[in-house]
């Protein structure tokens, strides 16, 4: 099994959110898999495989190339290990959740890190990032990171809910944690990997469920350092 990623200079720092969603669904599994690192440009020049984005999941030869997909796919092709949903109810409520942080997480989460973002990437990456990224904001990224904590505190504002949520219960699953919990997860590891800057608080119930989320499966959340100030 193998599952491309996402990453800038440092080959050894996947960044990507949804990668991240994917990497924590297959250890949940229990499934070994291989890294395969990629720079924004490399993925269209991938042989056999008809993908602008990552993460991409090779199973053998069975190829999927969306996230949520993914996480659909090892539900299905691997029943008898932990479930990533605990059922239909489950599922629902994942894919809910997926849609949902989309506006109002990901989107401000992005505008926050996108300079930071750029400064980590590939020479080779730089143009096409900046292009495609710019038309997306509709401002250049200097004036994005001019912004940064006007982005920041919209972000911040919206996790109320899940801060709440987490006073009551250890997982957004539960008791235990399962793929809803991925998906936020997959944010805080975006953010750590790209920028040293602090988007939540000791104090907040988030930073105790993201201690506790780093400690998974050996650790495997602590492969991203965070990124040091310049």
């Amino acid at each position: 099994m193998k599952l491309y990623e996402l990453v800038g200079k440092d080959k050894t720092q996947g960044f990507s959110p949804y990668v991240w969603r994917s990497r924590m669904a297959i250890a949940h599994k229990g499934l070994e898999v291989e890294m395969v690192p990629l720079i924004f440009t490399e993925i269209a020049g991938l042989k056999d495989i008809d993908a602008k984005t990552v993460p991409i999941l090779d199973d053998d030869g069975t190829l999927i190339t969306d996230s949520w997909d993914i996480a659909c796919y090892l539900e299905e092709k691997y029943p008898d290990r932990p479930s990533l949903f605990g059922g239909a109810a489950g599922k629902a409520y994942a894919n809910f959740f997926n849609f949902t942080s989309f506006t109002h997480l990901v989107m401000p989460l992005f505008q926050t890190l996108a300079y930071d973002i750029f400064e980590g990437l590939d020479d080779k990456d730089r143009a096409y990032f900046r292009e495609t990224r710019e038309a997306r904001l509709g401002k250049s990224l200097e004036e994005a990171h001019a912004h940064q904590d006007q982005s920041l505190k919209i972000f911040q504002k919206q996790l109320w809910p899940y801060n709440t949520l987490l006073k009551s219960q250890a997982f957004f699953h539960g008791s235990q944690p399962a793929y809803t919990d991925y998906i936020m997860y997959g944010l805080f590891q975006w953010a750590k990997g790209v920028s040293a800057l602090p988007i939540i608080s000791p104090d907040e119930p988030l930073y105790g469920w993201r201690a506790k989320m780093d400690d998974l499966y050996d650790g495997l959340g602590k492969v991203i350092r965070t990124k040091k100030p310049a």
